[in-house]
């Protein structure tokens, strides 16, 4: 893929074979830069597995938790390095009690073949509840409309906020295809791949982890752009990459998950790029300036609030090392401070993707992302 490692992690819908030569190495798994000391250690309690390339999970308002998986492989191999397929694997997955399975099926999923064979899946992200038994879902498309189109006929949902095997809400990768709003940001390619929603009154704002903005769906479903979150500065020491698609020392802001806060205002996770200390959490108030609440991160690819009101970030990976990716961190940040504190996860996380936390406190987490081996993990609240 061309898009430069800073935004191409998530733009190729989570890659899990990443190594120190992408991502700077560390000797142990580091969640933030100067964060607290770490919380009591909670053993998880595997929920559900068998998930394929699971990504979000949410809980609803009747208690049910919503797990969003991107899809499996075609049943036509896809192997030619640069191919992209499509299939119809992608699903939602529901858990009540002790009740569960999948609710949705047949949504459509991209396989994605890189340069070495191995492959990468993109497809539905996000899911939740929507009224007369449908559901909302926001699903990846990692490149531009003309991508999508390609893949043939039934791609249409992908790079979209839609309902599940129903209408286009809003299209993401069309306004990125229109606007790119983060060229002003001197990043010099197209680029669209829909992550996280929130609900603002009756429209919704969608990250778009590829294109680095903050997009607005109105009802009408037209869409604007709400911001482009700025890149971030690399530390001279750490600066490598494609300076071709972004400014040389400089990351993508890589935005994931989104929540409304305690205090009314959204919270915004971003990745930039997965390089140790850069990610952050801005607090943002819609028509006024962005600000940074929370840094010195890592890899944050999700966020949840708790009870009380601290925001729970999801860290997908600490950093990487020559044998592999360190595994992922949940960090507790005060809801006033924005100081970090590692919950201590045993190092169970594997490539997770999303968190979601429950009125009684309990944290849910999707891990072991890559496959069809995924988990849906339950730390139980102290």
């Amino acid at each position: 893929m061309s898009k430069p490692w800073a935004g191409a992690f998530i733009a190729a819908a989570v890659v899990g074979s990443l190594t120190a030569t992408v991502i700077p190495s560390q000797a142990a798994p580091r969640a933030a830069s100067g964060a607290g000391t770490s919380a009591v250690a909670s053993v998880p309690v595997v929920v559900a597995g068998g998930l394929h390339n699971p990504r979000a999970v949410r809980v609803q308002s009747d208690g049910a938790l919503l797990v969003t998986e991107a899809g499996s492989d075609p049943a036509v191999p896809c192997t030619t390095p640069g191919a992209q397929c499509l299939s119809f694997s992608g699903s939602i997955y529901r858990i009540k009690g002790s009740v569960q399975g999948r609710v949705v099926t047949g949504l459509p999923s991209m396989q994605i073949v890189r340069a070495d064979g191995s492959s990468v899946i993109s497809g539905a992200i996000e899911a939740e509840s929507a009224p007369g038994g449908t559901y909302r879902v926001v699903s990846g498309v990692t490149g531009t409309p003309t991508t999508r189109t390609a893949l043939g006929a039934g791609s249409g949902p992908l790079g979209t906020l839609s309902i599940a095997k129903g209408r286009v809400l809003g299209d993401l990768a069309v306004h990125e295809a229109e606007h790119d709003p983060d060229s002003a940001q001197g990043n010099n390619e197209v680029f669209s791949n829909p992550w996280n929603f929130a609900r603002d009154g009756s429209d919704f704002l969608v990250t778009d982890a590829g294109a680095n903005d903050l997009v607005r769906v109105h009802p009408d479903g037209t869409t604007s752009t709400e911001l482009a979150f700025p890149n971030n500065v690399v530390p001279a020491a750490a600066a490598s990459g494609d300076a071709s698609l972004a400014p040389a020392g400089q990351a993508e802001a890589v935005p994931t998950g989104i929540v409304r806060g305690w205090d009314g205002a959204f919270y915004i996770a971003d990745m930039s790029g997965i390089r140790t200390g850069l990610s952050r959490i801005w607090r943002y108030v819609p028509g006024s300036q962005p600000t940074v609440f929370a840094s010195g991160l890592t890899g944050l690819i999700d966020l949840a609030v708790a009870p009380g009101g601290d925001l729970i970030a999801l860290s997908y990976t600490g950093g990487a090392t020559s044998s592999g990716l360190l595994p992922g961190a949940l960090i507790r940040i005060g809801k006033k401070t924005g100081a970090a504190t590692v919950i201590d996860t045993g190092g169970s996380l594997n490539t997770p993707t999303g968190v979601a936390v429950t009125a009684k406190g309990d944290i849910y987490v999707t891990s072991n992302t890559q496959g069809s081996s995924g988990e849906l993990l339950k730390f139980c609240a102290s």
